[in-house]
């Protein structure tokens, strides 16, 4: 069964829950489409993980209580919305606690739309797309010896319901990987490049078959890094890092320091510096979940709308990023914070934890060009 017929059933185990506990919530997901591989030796093409089911969400006003099951059918969830309300009996309801905002009233059904199904595309057809991918890489590359395409297709049909709200979405991204193993007889080395971007099959390759640019990036830069020398001063340089790579930054270096969940547990740098300069006055810096790239979605596992974070406003830590949880615990304890779209499960039947989405430093006003030229010596 398709997840937003679900709705009028975690809708009623919504207000049954409710009629016992502060807070209540029903969220329901199936994930489709296709992983295939290929090198050398072997061709694979596999059906991506099952992630289909749904999970009832109550908070006691302490903790929250789930309860999942893999059938998408309204008879499943009556059931474990019994078992839910017994659960609940058990704990007991404690009043006075952080109160949870089920948000304005809304009802609606979001898509991300697709040119080409990546759905209807033959398996045949995509298995044939990733020996080409892979064999214009293997055309163009000296001292190549081994070559590997990846390519996928993922669909999600996730619905979200609590006393206010009733939201459905469809997301749609493909993904494309080439990877390049290098060698000369005394060295190897191995590149990948490739992407991930909303959509259907349309964005795997161009109307004309012409090659993505990070393959020519690929076999220029295999031989160049084969053997390369290590640095010959390490230490602390002045660099100016490429728009991938500063994207990169962001996420693994500052980003996870800002997530409010890890705030609660005094694991999150980021709490000891809200309201504080932490980079130059020329830095912004945000988390969107709305701004099509390839981690964006129209609401978060939670209910929450997609909206732009700023996280850092002219070099000052203006915002963490949270879910609904540390966002109600912080408030309740004197911290107010204002909830944001990043309330993920990694799966129907897991919580949802504090991540990032898409998270990038704001644009400046310098060219590449002068960025280099303002450095006396340093690293690209």
């Amino acid at each position: 069964m398709d997840p937003h017929h679900l709705v009028p059933s975690l809708s009623a185990a919504v207000t049954l829950l409710e009629s016992r506990a502060p807070y209540a919530s029903g969220y329901a997901r199936r994930d489709s489409g296709t992983n295939i591989r290929v090198d050398s030796v072997s061709t694979s093409c596999q059906p991506v993980a099952p992630n289909a089911g749904f999970t009832l969400t109550a908070w006691t006003g302490s903790r929250f209580l789930e309860a999942s099951c893999d059938e998408l059918d309204p008879a499943a969830v009556e059931r474990v919305a019994q078992r839910l309300v017994e659960r609940i009996a058990a704990v007991g309801v404690e009043r006075g606690g952080p109160e949870l905002d089920p948000g304005e009233r809304l009802e609606r059904h979001f898509a991300q739309t697709m040119a080409v199904d990546s759905r209807m595309v033959p398996a045949a057809d995509k298995v044939e797309f990733a020996r080409a991918l892979r064999a214009r890489l293997a055309l163009g590359a000296d001292r190549l010896i081994q070559s590997i395409a990846l390519i996928g297709d993922v669909h999600s049909e996730i619905c979200f319901v609590n006393r206010e709200r009733r939201l459905s979405q469809e997301l749609h991204r493909v993904r494309q990987i080439a990877v390049g193993v290098f060698g000369d007889g005394t060295h190897q080395a191995s590149l990948h490049g490739g992407f991930e971007r909303i959509g259907g099959w349309e964005q795997q390759a161009a109307a004309d078959g012409a090659d993505h640019p990070y393959l020519a990036e690929l076999c220029r830069d295999g031989p160049r890094v084969l053997g390369a020398a290590r640095l010959p001063d390490p230490g602390e340089h002045d660099c100016v890092f490429s728009g991938e790579f500063s994207g990169i930054f962001a996420h693994e270096a500052f980003g996870h320091g800002t997530e409010q969940d890890m705030f609660l547990k005094d694991r999150a740098k980021g709490a000891e510096f809200l309201g504080k300069p932490v980079a130059s006055p020329l830095v912004r810096m945000y988390d969107d979940p709305a701004n099509g790239w390839a981690a964006s979605y129209f609401f978060d596992d939670e209910g929450v709308l997609a909206v732009p974070t700023e996280i850092i406003r002219d070099g000052v830590l203006t915002h963490g990023i949270n879910d609904r949880y540390s966002a109600a615990v912080l408030t309740h304890g004197g911290n107010p914070v204002a909830k944001t779209a990043n309330g993920r499960r990694e799966a129907y039947d897991h919580k949802p934890y504090t991540r990032m989405t898409n998270t990038f430093f704001g644009a400046g006003d310098q060219t590449v060009e002068a960025m280099i030229a303002s450095i006396s010596h340093g690293y690209y």
